[in-house]
């Protein structure tokens, strides 16, 4: 029986092995993966507790796409994880350059920059920083982030101002500063009013699990009757 040949030209057979040997090194040594696969890697890596598989795949994906903020802001995270802070905060301070006003990343890079000061005692820098994000944005997560840094550095009066602030300038139906303020009085033993923040939370956001949770661990059954709206601006007593 005779064998039927490929209609195909010759040249196209030795270009696609042409094309097959050049891309071998490439497979080999993992160079065919965009920055995206290696963050991605790196991300997983980092889900999986392996920091320094994270930061491999991590640095590797800068080396090929460095103004990437969202690279440069996960790198900032693996080294907060490997307690690496100040190169924490270079990479950091990097990727709010690249996105300063990112709505959904920018408020994730500045959480990790305020980390990364507080990790090496820069008090100063930290509030300086700090400040000047309320003073330039003011978002309810600005006030938030300084509140919860003022309480870390024992100072629980410019904590609660901080906090009620944040409470000011929230969506009606956001319950997060409520959330978070009941947690503070917690932390400093003021069951009462921590009581009265998780109620707020609860009027703001009915069914909200969060605040249900915390109010169940003070015996009280969320819901319906709790009424009482959050004032404003004396959100705290």
């Amino acid at each position: 029986m005779a064998i039927l040949e490929s209609k195909q030209p010759r040249v196209g057979l030795t270009a696609t092995l042409l094309g097959f040997t050049l891309c071998l090194p490439l497979l080999m040594t993992g160079c065919h993966k965009t920055a995206a696969n290696l963050r991605e890697d790196g991300r997983l890596a980092l889900n999986r507790g392996q920091a320094s598989q994270a930061l491999e795949k991590t640095q590797r994906a800068i080396e090929i796409d460095p103004s990437s903020a969202q690279t440069q802001y996960q790198l900032g995270v693996v080294f907060l994880e490997l307690n690496r802070d100040l190169q924490a905060q270079y990479a950091l301070e990097k990727a709010h350059a690249l996105s300063p006003k990112d709505s959904q990343l920018t408020p994730k890079i500045l959480d990790a920059l305020a980390e990364a000061l507080f990790r090496q005692e820069r008090m100063a820098n930290l509030f300086e920083f700090l400040d000047k994000q309320v003073k330039t944005t003011g978002t309810t997560r600005d006030f938030l982030r300084q509140g919860d840094y003022l309480a870390k550095a024992g100072d629980p009066d410019a904590a609660r101002l901080a906090y009620r602030k944040a409470a000011y300038f929230a969506d009606t139906d956001d319950p997060e500063p409520y959330i978070t303020i009941a947690d503070f009085y917690s932390s400093i033993g003021d069951q009462p009013n921590a009581v009265i923040s998780l109620g707020y939370a609860n009027y703001v956001d009915p069914g909200n699990l969060d605040a249900a949770e915390r109010l169940r661990r003070f015996d009280i059954v969320p819901g319906p009757t709790i009424k009482d709206a959050p004032p404003k601006p004396a959100l705290l007593r």
